[in-house]
């Protein structure tokens, strides 16, 4: 099994969290994932399922990721690009720093805001399932019958002398 050295993204001097984190492949380059690191970069993300494509574009610049060496496809689903080809086809530059193992990224403009995917197409389709509710029955209420009785459980004193 091969160790991956796991890194920290920066962009802009904010730290990018992921609960997909980018790593250092054995050859030297740093993988990171789609969701959610390189869509804080892009304005648009497409994604071809059948031949594992990747095209991300930002302020009219685009990179074309198509070789099995730019994109990764996990088996949950995950999909990871090589982040210094993005960044540098976007018109961005990278940096890293060995020591603190921290990728940090700048990037020409404004970054575009993007709000996280709505759902992740890893995880599994559950089918509907019938869900039985039964009818509430109502609980008759307490009729008071006589005259109130004192407490009938013993409550211990303690005496407050030695």
């Amino acid at each position: 099994m091969i160790a991956f050295i796991v890194v920290t993204v920066v962009l802009g001097g904010i730290s990018l969290p992921s609960s997909q984190p980018a790593w250092i492949s054995p050859d030297g380059y740093v993988y990171a994932p789609i969701d959610p690191i390189v869509r804080r970069l892009a304005q648009r993300v497409q994604i071809d399922p059948q031949d594992l494509a990747v095209t991300i574009e930002r302020d009219g610049k685009r990179a074309v990721l198509a070789s099995p060496s730019d994109v990764i496809a996990e088996s949950d689903g995950t999909i990871y690009v090589r982040l210094g080809t993005v960044v540098r086809d976007l018109g961005g530059s990278v940096s890293f720093d060995a020591v603190r193992k921290v990728v940090t990224i700048e990037m020409p403009g404004p970054l575009p805001v993007m709000t996280a995917t709505p759902f992740n197409p890893a995880n599994p389709s559950v089918a509907p399932t019938m869900v039985f509710t039964p009818q509430p029955v109502t609980t008759p209420r307490q009729a008071q019958t006589g005259v109130p009785q004192p407490r009938r459980t013993p409550v211990p004193v303690i005496p407050s002398y030695p």
